[in-house]
């Protein structure tokens, strides 16, 4: 009956271990899990915020490039129209003094 006794409660002992054992398992699995998660959603948010950042810069450079390009197309077409007014003021120049020599000339 004592080696009865003391079966039993080596039985219930070690039964009360093994749920003690699986409880903590269980928590820690909770724990990690719940972990994970929040990693995971810190993790997106992360994601976001680094595309949203990307998604600006790129836009700042188009922006930027075409502002750019447009000043570069402005400043070329000034350039070409002096160019244009100075070769034709030239031209103009050349045919008169080319007028009053052939003047000079007949007379």
């Amino acid at each position: 009956e004592h080696t009865q006794t003391l079966l039993d409660s080596t039985v219930t002992a070690d039964t009360a271990e093994r749920e003690r054992i699986v409880e903590a398992a269980t928590v820690e699995r909770e724990r990690t899990v719940e972990a994970a998660t929040i990693e995971r959603e810190h993790t997106q948010t992360l994601l976001a915020s680094t595309v949203e950042a990307a998604t600006a810069e790129r836009e700042r450079v188009v922006e930027a490039t075409t502002v750019e390009r447009e000043r570069t197309v402005e400043a070329a077409t000034a350039d070409r129209e002096r160019i244009v007014e100075a070769a034709t003021a030239e031209r103009e120049r050349i045919v008169e003094a080319a007028t009053a020599e052939r003047e000079r000339t007949v007379e």
